[in-house]
Formats: structure tokens, C-alpha cells, sequence
């Protein structure tokens, strides 16, 4: 009996388990260019919904909303053009910072994503699209930048 449990178990411990290698690699749907000591650009990947908001969060729990518009709304993030046009910057007394792009399929409203991006940051967790009570296909990516001194 205990033979067959000992072979149970290392047949389980081979076959059973998946390792690192087989968990799917993180989707890159957005990349983050240094553009200078302070500045960077964002480009997304092919592929992503047609719209975006772009959100810094700091160590000390701030969040600027990187991408304002008159009413608010999510701006248009074509595919392997620049966001906005122009490069982002950050305060060097910032230190490093998340960059949360949050893509949507439709316009979105940036003060509801605020307050649930806060509410994650004020947990000590990361924005995942799930956490976002947000319509339509939403999908997030969190890429870090460090401004440095000159």
C-alpha cells in the first residue's frame, strides 16, 4: 500500500504539475520609450481597443490622470502611434511610477477609473482590467518609469 501511494505521489510530483515555463508570457500592449530624464512615450501594440486613458501612480499613492480632456473621456489610441503625440513627464521628486494605460472598445469616463485605480493603490495591489467596473472590453497594462537626475 505504501508503495502505490509513493508512486501515486511522484507520478503526481512529474506529470502533474505544470512548471514556470508553461504559464502563458505577459501580453505587451503597450511600450514605454524614455524620451529624457524626466519624459517618456507610450505606443501601443497592434491589436489593442481604439481607446485609452493613461494614469501615473506614484509610491506615496497620488494619481494624475496623464491624458485630461475637456469632458473627460477616453482619448484615441491608434496602434503604433504615439498616445497623445508627445511625450509624458513626471517630477523627479515623483521618484518611480506605474503607468496604467487602461484600453477600451468605447469612451470612458476617467473619474469612475480614478476613484478604482485609488482604491487598488490605497490596497497596495496592482489595476487589473477585472477590477474595473467599466463597460465593454477593457484591458490594462502597467509598465514602470523611474525619472532620473541629469
Amino acid at each position: 500500500m505504501k508503495a502505490a501511494s509513493l508512486v501515486l505521489a511522484l507520478a503526481f510530483m512529474l506529470f502533474g504539475c505544470s512548471s514556470k515555463s508553461d504559464a502563458p508570457a505577459r501580453v505587451q500592449r503597450v511600450t514605454l520609450t524614455p524620451k529624457g530624464p524626466t519624459s517618456f512615450e507610450l505606443v501601443p501594440s497592434p491589436d489593442q481597443p481604439q481607446y485609452c486613458h493613461v494614469f501615473t501612480t506614484t509610491a506615496t499613492g497620488v494619481i494624475w490622470l496623464q491624458t485630461p480632456t475637456q469632458d473627460q473621456m477616453s482619448i484615441d489610441c491608434p496602434a503604433g502611434q504615439l498616445i497623445t503625440g508627445n511625450a509624458f513627464r513626471v517630477p523627479k521628486r515623483e521618484g518611480k511610477v506605474k503607468v496604467y494605460v487602461i484600453f477600451s472598445d468605447r469612451k470612458l469616463e476617467a473619474g469612475p477609473l480614478q476613484m478604482q485605480i485609488q482604491e487598488r493603490v490605497q490596497e497596495h495591489k496592482t489595476v487589473s482590467a477585472v477590477d474595473l467596473r467599466a463597460p465593454g472590453k477593457v484591458l490594462v497594462d502597467m509598465v514602470e518609469f523611474t525619472p532620473v537626475e541629469r
